[in-house]
């Protein structure tokens, strides 16, 4: 009699998917930052931060994409990243495309030493209070490129009361329009609401200069053939 095939424990089926959100949606959301970024300007030769990359949800488009050492991630979760090679994209595009990690909860952006075209932060800042999305913030701001821009994503409503100190996932902050304006206006960062979809959070571009930002009629023309989330 031929043994039965071992299978894994239910908590590890697909888990690497499931905490960075919903599993059956793990593809399509990838996919959405993808195409954004690229609508946006992502170009080959460009350097991508992928700030709280997971397990490569969008590192699996963007890595193979992108020129060799234009792709970095920070991800204090490091098993999420190696989920993401080992179930998601594979070693041979770790070798090929050598792509850069950082494990830092500090909020930094500097651990590199390069300066970013593009800065991406999905779901970051509804899982954190004032202080960090402050740093974050000026950490963002002063590793961009010239001309670069920093695309991130919020919880729009009542602004929650929550400790501000730390990550608070897997619990969600809300914020004001007007309170993610006056984080970056604090940043030193202009910014622009950006009409990208997404079922939960609001998308918001920043930069440098308001000359950098995408034109308004640019951010309409996102609106256009917009993908479907389900």
């Amino acid at each position: 009699m031929s043994e039965r095939p071992v299978r894994p424990p239910p908590e590890t089926w697909f888990h690497h998917r499931a905490f960075v959100g919903q599993p059956q949606r793990y593809d399509v959301a990838g996919a959405s930052q993808f195409a954004l970024l690229f609508l946006l300007g992502l170009r080959e030769h460009h350097r991508l931060l992928d700030f709280g990359c997971g397990s490569l949800r969008l590192g699996r488009l963007a890595i193979p994409y992108l020129l060799p050492d234009r792709y970095f991630g920070v991800e204090p979760e490091t098993r999420l990243v190696e989920a993401g090679f080992e179930q998601e994209l594979g070693q041979d595009a770790r070798t090929l495309k050598r792509p850069r990690f950082d494990d830092n909860r500090d909020w930094r952006a500097d651990v590199f030493g390069e300066q970013f075209d593009f800065i991406i932060a999905q779901s970051v800042f509804s899982h954190t209070g004032e202080g960090p999305a402050a740093r974050a913030l000026a950490a963002f701001a002063g590793a961009l490129a010239p001309g670069g821009l920093i695309v991130a994503n919020w919880l729009l409503g009542p602004e929650t009361a929550v400790d501000t100190t730390d990550w608070v996932y897997p619990e969600c902050v809300a914020f004001s329009p007007a309170r993610i304006a006056a984080l970056a206006v604090g940043a030193g960062l202009s910014v622009r609401a950006c009409p990208w979809p997404h079922p939960a959070l609001r998308w918001f571009v920043m930069a440098r200069s308001e000359a950098d930002l995408p034109s308004r009629q640019q951010m309409a023309a996102l609106q256009v053939g917009m993908p479907a989330w389900d």
